[in-house]
């Protein structure tokens, strides 16, 4: 397989909070948590003010 790694362009940041979803480690058998979690302040930090 190719890959192609390039920089994140500012109208793709919106993507970081599926990213920042999909990072989350959920053990085999265990129910994934709601997308509502990401929207935690203590995971927020890793996606707000983004590339600033």
């Amino acid at each position: 397989m190719n890959y192609t790694i390039r920089k994140i362009r500012e109208d793709e940041y919106f993507l970081l909070n599926d990213f920042l979803y999909e990072a989350i480690f959920i053990p085999e058998g265990v129910k994934p948590p709601d997308r509502s979690i990401i929207e935690q302040p203590e995971l927020q930090v890793y996606v707000k003010d983004f590339g600033k």
